[in-house]
């Protein structure tokens, strides 16, 4: 077990980490779901130009935007799916837990039972770090994926649009 100074120090930080990536989590889905509204109005925009005559380049464009907006919308569904992010056990669990190893230690004087207690929350806040930020990096490679596709879409939409003014 760390010292009682190492825990104080570490303690405030591990526990704002711990909350932070708890967060990001949400900042992920709200940013997907902005993305997944664009997609939507690509694929509209998409569907409008198909029903009007297209040159060739124009059609070869929209099969990209189409392409490039399934991908992009199947994607964003990965990453908005529900996932169960590992958080901090409630109060009388905790409550629990202290009875628990208060009846473990006792008549051993020597021991701190409130730094054991903040030794035990540290390491579970390290572990939920470490879970939640794995979680995360996988929510963050399925929203850029998907951001990527949806600037695909939007450029063949943009050509699209382009050459449509020019003829």
């Amino acid at each position: 077990m760390a010292s009682k100074e190492i825990m104080d120090l570490m303690e405030p930080m591990v526990f704002e980490r711990d909350r932070q990536e708890f967060a990001l989590g949400d900042t992920f889905d709200i940013k997907t779901g902005l993305i997944l509204a664009a997609l939507t109005f690509l694929a509209i925009q998409s569907g409008e130009f198909i029903h009007g005559g297209l040159s060739f380049y124009c059609k070869v464009a929209q099969y990209v935007s189409v392409g490039a907006l399934i991908i992009g919308g199947i994607l964003a569904t990965i990453e908005l799916w529900p996932i169960d992010y590992e958080r901090e056990a409630s109060p009388d669990k905790y409550l629990d837990w202290l009875e628990r190893v208060k009846e473990s230690f006792a008549g051993q004087p020597e021991v701190n039972i409130a730094q054991y207690a903040t030794a035990g929350r540290l390491e579970r806040a390290l572990e939920r770090i470490k879970n939640n930020v794995a979680a995360n990096k996988r929510k963050s490679g399925f929203m850029i994926a998907s951001f990527a596709f949806t600037v695909l879409s939007f450029a063949a939409n943009m050509f699209t649009l382009f050459m449509r003014l020019l003829s």
